[in-house]
């Protein structure tokens, strides 16, 4: 009798599941938020052709949603991050640019998009890279302009650096984030250490530790300052002065990427210079005068503090 009845129930089951089914696909349908909590997780998950393809289809479905201009980024971004893609990419920034320029925050995440892809190694054309980074000069968001100077400082496009030097030398004396500051401090760096503000280049040092315990001899103070100055004999004028933190040059040697460290290196080399050996004697060293170099033409000294 059961066995009998087993092929009716299972049919009966089928039914049922196939009318849940339809239901599901008639009137359950993902809702563009749905979706673009998909796009979110495949964006942590950096899953570029996934993003690219949630994105499409939100845009597919409401071109004109609330999640219109979030996918619009989001496809430009996965476009940029897929290889061979990074021209797509770009042009998609631009558009998003144009389409949704009361979306600030995006936008300007847009620009650092663009310099990105216009500048990636992979690029079709130098020329886009400067394009891009003039253009960003020039754009009302300090922010954009700011982060056009830093890029322009890496770029190795000559013509840009005054525009580049100027932009970040007024973005460094209204800027109060730490990190950004650092980063605008190397970008003047990079382009001409001469214009180094000195006011930054030589902080107030920190408070004084505690004394040692009797009995002990006091600790030797680690040093905190370069102080380099090149004076031109010729001319009667210094050509560089500059003060800057240990752990600031440090830093600055840190940022490069590893194609601008190796040129230097190799460079340094040739004078018989190590780089880490440098900062391992200042370390060892403590103050003092670290080197000084007498020449026809200039004199050069470099003291630690």
């Amino acid at each position: 009798m059961s066995s009998d009845r087993r092929p009716v129930r299972a049919a009966i089951l089928a039914t049922g599941l196939a009318g849940v089914l339809a239901f599901a696909t008639l009137g359950g349908a993902a809702t563009e938020e749905d979706l673009f909590r998909q796009v979110k997780v495949d964006v942590f998950d950096q899953d570029w052709p996934a993003v690219l393809s949630g994105c499409d289809e939100i845009l597919r479905q409401k071109p004109s949603g609330q999640a219109a201009a979030r996918a619009s980024f989001y496809r430009a971004r996965a476009l940029s991050r897929i290889p061979g893609r990074e021209a797509e990419g770009l042009d998609a920034f631009r558009k998003f640019v144009v389409a949704y320029p009361r979306e600030k925050v995006m936008v300007e995440e847009a620009w650092g998009g663009i310099f990105t892809a216009a500048c990636h190694p992979r690029a079709a054309s130098r020329a886009a890279c400067g394009a891009a980074l003039r253009e960003g000069l020039a754009d009302s968001s300090s922010y954009v302009s700011t982060l056009a100077a830093i890029r322009a400082a890496d770029s190795g496009d000559e013509a840009l650096r005054p525009r580049a030097l100027a932009t970040l030398k007024k973005a460094y004396a209204t800027q109060t984030e730490p990190e950004i500051k650092n980063e605008i401090l190397i970008a003047i760096l990079k382009i001409d250490p001469k214009q180094v503000p000195q006011a930054a280049a030589a902080p107030p040092p920190p408070p004084a530790a505690p004394g040692p315990p009797r009995g002990k001899p006091p600790a030797a103070k680690q040093p905190t300052l370069i102080k380099m100055t090149v004076y031109n004999k010729i001319e009667k004028r210094y050509d560089l002065k500059i003060n800057l933190p240990v752990a600031f040059a440090r830093m600055l040697v840190d940022s490069l990427d590893e194609e601008d460290l190796q040129d230097i290196s190799r460079e340094a080399e040739k004078k018989g210079i190590d780089l880490d050996d440098i900062f391992q004697a200042i370390e060892k060293n403590g103050a003092g005068k670290l080197l000084e170099v007498d020449s026809e033409d200039s004199h050069i000294e470099i003291v630690i503090e």
